[in-house]
């Protein structure tokens, strides 16, 4: 992957858990679409950037499950490292039929690592907020892949779909809906 291609350092990921900067963190306010896609791009970037997110989701998932104290907390973020997995896994055929390959990059794995130690030393509403706030990206890039390969329309709304499930995990857990936060999540096809 091309540096361009890769996800900002400035997110977690760069696929469905943001890590807001420190001057996020005063407003409360979420990158702009076009912080991580241009209505320039093409349909093989926007096809990379999107499995790689999953990897990425998933490594970084993982991680931060491997660090948290929290039993619940941990076994909630598996959930969505396997989310990210099975994402991927669906996609994966799309990817094939373009001819764009879907070897992890080990950049995304590195970057994985590299951000999960302060991501769970962070507030468990903190990732919430930033998880939530980074959905809002890549929601409308997903849309985009879906408007430049309309052949591919069920792979880019199966996208849509679990990152939206992301957001409302993200936006159950920050309400006190603890208890069933994960169903968005264990609801999607994929997930069964």
């Amino acid at each position: 992957m091309r540096p361009a291609e890769r996800p900002e350092r400035g997110t977690l990921g760069g696929d469905s858990v943001g890590h807001m900067t420190d001057a996020d963190e005063g407003t409360g306010t979420a990158p702009s679409p076009a912080d991580i896609f241009s209505a320039d791009d093409g349909i093989e970037k926007l096809w990379v950037q999107a499995y790689q997110g999953e990897v990425l989701g998933e490594a970084l998932f993982g991680a931060i499950a491997d660090r948290l104290d929290d039993a619940d907390h941990a076994r909630k973020m598996r959930v969505l490292a396997t989310l990210e997995l099975r994402t991927k896994e669906a996609v994966a055929p799309a990817l094939a039929r373009a001819g764009i390959s879907t070897a992890p990059d080990p950049e995304m794995l590195s970057l994985a690592e590299a951000l999960a130690p302060d991501s769970a030393t962070r507030a468990w509403e903190e990732i919430m907020v930033s998880l939530e706030a980074i959905t809002g990206q890549f929601i409308p890039l997903y849309d985009r892949i879906a408007q430049l390969d309309p052949a591919e329309r069920e792979a880019a709304d199966l996208l849509v779909a679990h990152e939206a499930a992301l957001r409302d995990f993200a936006r159950a857990e920050l309400a006190g809906d603890t208890a069933t936060s994960l169903a968005p999540v264990t609801a999607l096809a994929h997930m069964r």
